[in-house]
C-alpha cells in the first residue's frame, strides 16, 4: 500500500510507503493517512518540520517469512520533506489544495 500526496493539475505526485508517510504526517503534524489541506497551511507546517530538522536515522529491512518491509534509508524524512516543500509552493502560487491518500 501507498500513500499520494498532490495537487489538483500538479505535475509530479509525492508517493511513499504507508509506514514512510506515516512518520513524515508525523512530522507535519497530521495522525491520518488520508486528508487534505489548503497548500498555504500545509506549506507551513512543511517548513516548520524542516526548521525542527528531523532526525532520520532510518530503518533497515526486515523480513519474517510473509511480510517484507523495505526499510527507510538515513535522511528520508529531510528528503521527502523538501519534495513536499516543492510541491506545496507549486500548489500555493495556483491556489490549489493539498491532498493524500
Amino acid at each position: 500500500m501507498s500513500v499520494t500526496f498532490t495537487a489538483e493539475l500538479a505535475g509530479e505526485p509525492v508517493n511513499m510507503t504507508n509506514s514512510n508517510a506515516a512518520r513524515v504526517l508525523d512530522a507535519l503534524g497530521y495522525s491520518e493517512l488520508c486528508g487534505d489541506e489548503d497548500a498555504r497551511l500545509f506549506l507551513g507546517r512543511v517548513l516548520i518540520a524542516l526548521a525542527l530538522d528531523p532526525e532520520d536515522a532510518g530503518r533497515p529491512a526486515i523480513a519474517d517469512g510473509r511480510f517484507t518491509d523495505c526499510g527507510r534509508p538515513q535522511g528520508y524524512t529531510e528528503s521527502r520533506l523538501h519534495e513536499l516543500r516543492e510541491l506545496a509552493e507549486y500548489a500555493q502560487v495556483q491556489g490549489l489544495c493539498i491532498t493524500w491518500g
